[in-house]
């Protein structure tokens, strides 16, 4: 079903906003998967769920994130500038809850100031923002062609 207009324009309030609404979340990574950079934001959420793991599943997770996302030859390789990356693979020696806090924080500016702006500008938002009132005129077109 389709999120209320309420809650697809508070997803263009700020950044947090998308990413605490489970929905909005699912919308920007289908967009950022348009734009083939859904790395940014798997990342992101797979840190946030890193914080909430277990202690002793913390190190095993940290490994998987790295492989993923950080080592050499990453198959979803995100873009940290090289400052952020060496914090980040000395942090990954201890395999700590918050080994990936530096990376993580860079990666949401970067989306926030880069993806997240492209994202209210794209036509899968503005739609979403107009669907209510399109899927009513849609749906009288419909009924007008049927009687003709």
């Amino acid at each position: 079903s389709m999120p209320s207009q309420q809650r697809v324009k508070r997803w263009g309030f700020s950044f947090d906003e998308i990413l605490k609404d489970q929905v909005g979340r699912d919308q920007f990574l289908r967009f950022l998967e348009s734009e083939f950079s859904s790395e940014n934001l798997r990342f992101w959420l797979a840190v946030q769920d890193l914080k909430k793991q277990p202690l002793q599943d913390v190190a095993k997770r940290v490994e998987e994130i790295w492989q993923e996302f950080l080592a050499p030859g990453a198959p979803s390789a995100i873009n940290l500038d090289s400052h952020s990356y060496e914090i980040t693979s000395q942090n990954v020696k201890d395999g700590g809850r918050y080994t990936f806090e530096d990376a993580q924080e860079h990666i949401y500016k970067l989306m926030k100031s880069d993806s997240y702006a492209r994202f209210l500008r794209s036509n899968a938002y503005q739609d979403l923002l107009l669907a209510k009132k399109k899927g009513k005129s849609l749906a009288g077109k419909r009924l007008t062609g049927l009687m003709q």
